[in-house]
Protein backbone atom coordinates (compact mmCIF):
# COMPACT_ATOMS: atom_id res chain seq x y z
CA UNK A 1 0.00 0.00 0.00
CA UNK A 2 1.38 3.75 -0.68
CA UNK A 3 0.25 7.04 0.92
CA UNK A 4 0.54 10.03 -0.31
CA UNK A 5 0.73 12.51 2.10
CA UNK A 6 -0.99 16.09 1.56
CA UNK A 7 1.44 17.47 4.06
CA UNK A 8 4.23 16.45 6.51
CA UNK A 9 2.12 12.91 7.84
CA UNK A 10 3.20 11.80 11.04
CA UNK A 11 0.32 10.17 12.89
CA UNK A 12 1.08 6.58 13.26
CA UNK A 13 -1.25 3.72 13.95
CA UNK A 14 -0.81 1.16 16.76
CA UNK A 15 -0.32 -1.41 14.24
CA UNK A 16 3.84 -1.17 12.61
CA UNK A 17 1.94 -1.39 9.31
CA UNK A 18 -0.34 1.23 9.54
CA UNK A 19 -0.21 3.88 6.81
CA UNK A 20 1.04 7.47 8.89
CA UNK A 21 -1.97 9.86 8.53
CA UNK A 22 -2.21 13.93 8.59
CA UNK A 23 -4.01 16.02 10.49
CA UNK A 24 -4.64 15.95 14.42
CA UNK A 25 -5.17 12.88 15.85
CA UNK A 26 -7.13 14.20 19.25
CA UNK A 27 -11.16 14.46 20.10
CA UNK A 28 -12.17 17.42 17.93
CA UNK A 29 -9.46 16.87 15.10
CA UNK A 30 -9.23 15.52 11.88
CA UNK A 31 -7.39 12.32 9.76
CA UNK A 32 -6.44 12.78 6.37
CA UNK A 33 -4.51 11.60 4.18
CA UNK A 34 -4.27 10.17 0.28
CA UNK A 35 -4.32 7.18 -1.57
CA UNK A 36 -4.56 6.51 -5.71
CA UNK A 37 -4.35 2.72 -4.50
CA UNK A 38 -7.25 2.06 -2.14
CA UNK A 39 -10.75 3.15 -1.02
CA UNK A 40 -10.54 4.11 2.60
CA UNK A 41 -13.57 3.11 5.16
CA UNK A 42 -14.54 4.87 8.39
CA UNK A 43 -17.78 3.14 10.78
CA UNK A 44 -18.58 1.35 8.05
CA UNK A 45 -18.58 3.95 5.80
CA UNK A 46 -16.70 5.31 2.73
CA UNK A 47 -14.61 8.11 3.52
CA UNK A 48 -12.44 8.89 0.16
CA UNK A 49 -12.81 11.02 -2.30
CA UNK A 50 -11.08 10.67 -5.63
CA UNK A 51 -7.98 9.59 -3.61
CA UNK A 52 -8.32 11.97 -0.80
CA UNK A 53 -9.64 10.69 2.40
CA UNK A 54 -10.98 12.43 5.22
CA UNK A 55 -11.78 11.33 8.91
CA UNK A 56 -13.57 13.62 11.90
CA UNK A 57 -12.99 12.60 15.05
CA UNK A 58 -16.20 13.54 17.39
CA UNK A 59 -15.37 15.65 20.68
CA UNK A 60 -16.50 12.28 22.08
CA UNK A 61 -14.83 9.81 20.73
CA UNK A 62 -13.18 6.84 21.52
CA UNK A 63 -9.17 6.12 22.58
CA UNK A 64 -9.03 4.68 19.57
CA UNK A 65 -10.37 4.39 15.97
CA UNK A 66 -10.29 1.63 13.36
CA UNK A 67 -9.65 2.78 9.74
CA UNK A 68 -10.18 0.19 7.07
CA UNK A 69 -8.14 0.80 3.86
CA UNK A 70 -8.94 -1.68 0.41
CA UNK A 71 -7.03 -2.06 -2.65
CA UNK A 72 -8.98 -1.00 -4.95
CA UNK A 73 -10.24 -3.52 -7.84
CA UNK A 74 -13.30 -6.24 -7.90
CA UNK A 75 -10.85 -8.59 -5.62
CA UNK A 76 -8.91 -6.20 -3.47
CA UNK A 77 -7.94 -7.60 -0.13
CA UNK A 78 -8.98 -5.13 2.85
CA UNK A 79 -6.67 -4.47 6.08
CA UNK A 80 -8.02 -2.29 9.28
CA UNK A 81 -5.57 -0.28 11.32
CA UNK A 82 -6.23 1.04 14.72
CA UNK A 83 -5.29 4.56 15.48
CA UNK A 84 -4.99 6.11 19.42
CA UNK A 85 -7.15 9.54 19.80
CA UNK A 86 -6.33 11.83 22.93
CA UNK A 87 -8.90 12.37 24.71
CA UNK A 88 -10.02 15.98 26.11
CA UNK A 89 -11.24 17.59 29.13
CA UNK A 90 -14.24 20.54 28.50
CA UNK A 91 -14.83 23.38 30.61
CA UNK A 92 -18.18 24.29 32.08
CA UNK A 93 -19.38 27.26 31.02
CA UNK A 94 -22.63 29.17 31.96
CA UNK A 95 -24.25 31.76 29.64
CA UNK A 96 -27.53 34.09 30.52
CA UNK A 97 -29.71 34.62 27.07
CA UNK A 98 -33.47 35.88 27.45
CA UNK A 99 -35.39 32.98 28.60
CA UNK A 100 -37.38 32.52 25.03
CA UNK A 101 -34.34 30.93 23.95
CA UNK A 102 -34.15 28.66 26.54
CA UNK A 103 -37.85 27.21 27.04
CA UNK A 104 -40.16 27.58 23.91
CA UNK A 105 -43.52 27.38 22.98
CA UNK A 106 -44.49 24.57 20.13
CA UNK A 107 -44.35 26.95 17.04
CA UNK A 108 -40.87 27.49 17.79
CA UNK A 109 -40.23 24.05 18.28
CA UNK A 110 -41.75 23.30 14.91
CA UNK A 111 -39.09 26.15 13.70
CA UNK A 112 -36.47 25.35 15.12
CA UNK A 113 -37.06 21.82 14.06
CA UNK A 114 -37.23 23.12 10.09
CA UNK A 115 -33.98 25.34 10.64
CA UNK A 116 -32.00 21.97 11.70
CA UNK A 117 -33.41 19.96 8.88
CA UNK A 118 -31.70 22.47 6.83
CA UNK A 119 -28.39 22.82 8.56
CA UNK A 120 -28.15 19.17 8.61
CA UNK A 121 -28.55 19.36 4.96
CA UNK A 122 -25.61 21.58 4.15
CA UNK A 123 -23.47 19.66 6.84
CA UNK A 124 -24.26 16.72 4.37
CA UNK A 125 -22.76 18.04 1.06
CA UNK A 126 -19.60 16.26 -0.30
CA UNK A 127 -17.44 17.81 -3.54
CA UNK A 128 -14.08 17.74 -4.53
CA UNK A 129 -11.14 20.13 -2.89
CA UNK A 130 -9.01 19.98 0.23
CA UNK A 131 -9.02 24.11 1.34
CA UNK A 132 -9.08 22.74 4.50
CA UNK A 133 -5.66 22.31 4.97
CA UNK A 134 -4.83 25.82 4.87
CA UNK A 135 -7.77 27.55 6.85
CA UNK A 136 -7.37 30.93 8.38
CA UNK A 137 -8.94 32.56 11.30
CA UNK A 138 -12.08 34.63 10.15
CA UNK A 139 -10.93 37.35 12.29
CA UNK A 140 -7.70 38.70 13.18
CA UNK A 141 -6.56 36.54 16.30
CA UNK A 142 -4.85 39.41 17.81
CA UNK A 143 -7.78 41.75 17.97
CA UNK A 144 -10.25 39.70 18.49
CA UNK A 145 -10.13 36.92 21.73
CA UNK A 146 -11.42 33.88 21.53
CA UNK A 147 -14.46 33.54 24.06
CA UNK A 148 -15.89 30.05 24.41
CA UNK A 149 -13.84 27.18 23.15
CA UNK A 150 -14.63 23.99 21.47
CA UNK A 151 -16.63 21.11 23.79
CA UNK A 152 -17.28 23.65 26.60
CA UNK A 153 -20.13 22.42 28.83
CA UNK A 154 -23.35 24.69 27.84
CA UNK A 155 -25.42 25.83 30.70
CA UNK A 156 -28.15 28.61 29.79
CA UNK A 157 -29.78 30.18 32.56
CA UNK A 158 -29.04 27.57 34.88
CA UNK A 159 -30.26 25.13 32.50
CA UNK A 160 -27.63 22.09 31.07
CA UNK A 161 -27.94 21.99 26.85
CA UNK A 162 -25.63 20.55 24.33
CA UNK A 163 -21.51 21.32 24.44
CA UNK A 164 -20.52 23.68 22.37
CA UNK A 165 -19.79 22.87 18.82
CA UNK A 166 -17.45 25.54 17.99
CA UNK A 167 -15.22 28.61 18.93
CA UNK A 168 -16.71 32.46 19.71
CA UNK A 169 -14.65 35.29 18.88
CA UNK A 170 -15.38 38.36 20.47
CA UNK A 171 -15.94 41.54 18.06
CA UNK A 172 -18.13 44.47 18.05
CA UNK A 173 -21.11 44.49 15.86
CA UNK A 174 -20.52 45.53 12.32
CA UNK A 175 -16.97 44.05 12.08
CA UNK A 176 -16.20 42.14 8.63
CA UNK A 177 -14.56 39.15 8.67
CA UNK A 178 -13.97 36.45 5.95
CA UNK A 179 -14.49 33.15 5.21
CA UNK A 180 -11.76 30.54 6.45
CA UNK A 181 -11.03 29.08 3.42
CA UNK A 182 -12.38 28.62 -0.76
CA UNK A 183 -15.14 27.29 -1.24
CA UNK A 184 -18.62 27.85 -2.22
CA UNK A 185 -21.49 29.40 0.19
CA UNK A 186 -24.23 26.17 0.45
CA UNK A 187 -26.38 27.50 3.27
CA UNK A 188 -28.04 31.68 3.98
CA UNK A 189 -30.32 31.68 6.70
CA UNK A 190 -31.54 33.80 9.69
CA UNK A 191 -32.13 31.25 12.66
CA UNK A 192 -33.96 31.14 15.72
CA UNK A 193 -31.03 29.84 17.61
CA UNK A 194 -28.14 30.44 15.24
CA UNK A 195 -29.43 33.77 13.98
CA UNK A 196 -28.30 35.05 10.52
CA UNK A 197 -25.58 32.10 9.38
CA UNK A 198 -24.24 31.22 6.63
CA UNK A 199 -22.42 27.97 5.75
CA UNK A 200 -19.21 27.25 3.29
CA UNK A 201 -18.17 23.49 1.75
CA UNK A 202 -14.67 23.64 1.72
CA UNK A 203 -14.44 19.93 0.09
CA UNK A 204 -14.02 16.33 1.18
CA UNK A 205 -16.88 16.80 3.70
CA UNK A 206 -15.37 19.63 5.71
CA UNK A 207 -17.91 22.63 6.10
CA UNK A 208 -17.59 25.64 7.85
CA UNK A 209 -20.40 27.47 9.80
CA UNK A 210 -20.76 31.32 10.80
CA UNK A 211 -23.56 32.20 13.23
CA UNK A 212 -25.12 35.39 14.93
CA UNK A 213 -24.04 38.01 12.23
CA UNK A 214 -25.75 41.41 12.02
CA UNK A 215 -24.97 41.42 8.17
CA UNK A 216 -24.86 38.56 5.30
CA UNK A 217 -22.85 39.70 2.11
CA UNK A 218 -23.15 36.14 0.31
CA UNK A 219 -25.74 34.29 -1.16
CA UNK A 220 -26.25 30.36 -1.56
CA UNK A 221 -24.21 29.40 -4.65
CA UNK A 222 -21.29 31.91 -4.22
CA UNK A 223 -17.63 30.88 -4.94
CA UNK A 224 -15.76 32.55 -1.97
CA UNK A 225 -11.99 33.19 -1.60
CA UNK A 226 -9.89 33.75 1.60
CA UNK A 227 -9.97 38.10 1.21
CA UNK A 228 -14.52 37.10 0.82
CA UNK A 229 -16.37 39.03 3.13
CA UNK A 230 -19.16 36.82 4.41
CA UNK A 231 -21.18 39.38 6.59
CA UNK A 232 -20.18 41.32 9.80
CA UNK A 233 -20.04 40.26 13.40
CA UNK A 234 -23.27 40.46 15.26
CA UNK A 235 -25.85 39.71 18.29
CA UNK A 236 -28.76 37.50 16.61
CA UNK A 237 -30.13 34.51 17.40
CA UNK A 238 -28.97 32.90 20.85
CA UNK A 239 -26.24 35.05 22.07
CA UNK A 240 -25.27 36.89 25.55
CA UNK A 241 -23.50 39.61 23.23
CA UNK A 242 -21.89 40.50 20.11
CA UNK A 243 -19.55 37.70 18.67
CA UNK A 244 -18.75 35.31 16.00
CA UNK A 245 -19.62 31.86 16.05
CA UNK A 246 -16.99 29.31 13.90
CA UNK A 247 -17.98 25.98 13.38
CA UNK A 248 -16.35 22.98 11.71
CA UNK A 249 -17.69 20.13 10.33
CA UNK A 250 -16.86 17.02 8.97
CA UNK A 251 -20.38 15.23 8.07
CA UNK A 252 -22.69 15.72 11.16
CA UNK A 253 -19.67 15.66 13.31
CA UNK A 254 -18.62 18.83 14.74
CA UNK A 255 -14.80 19.36 15.00
CA UNK A 256 -12.55 22.10 16.95
CA UNK A 257 -11.72 24.75 14.65
CA UNK A 258 -8.41 25.35 16.92
CA UNK A 259 -6.72 22.75 15.39
CA UNK A 260 -7.89 24.42 11.49
CA UNK A 261 -6.54 28.22 12.43
CA UNK A 262 -3.78 28.11 14.03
Amino acid sequence: MRIYSLSLCMIAGIQAAAPKLCGVAEQGGILFGESDTHNVYFNNKRVSNNGVFTIGLAMDAPEKVSIKFCKKGIFGACQTFEYSVGLRKYPEQHVTVPERFVTWPDDIAKRIAQENDAIRAARDVLSDGVFFMEARPPLPLEAHRITSVYGARRVFNGQPRRPHNGIDFAGEIGTKFTTIAPGTVVLVGDFYLTGKTVFVDHGNRIISAYFHMDEIKVEVGNEVLYNTVLGTVGNTGRSSGPHLHLGIYWHQIALDPAFFIK
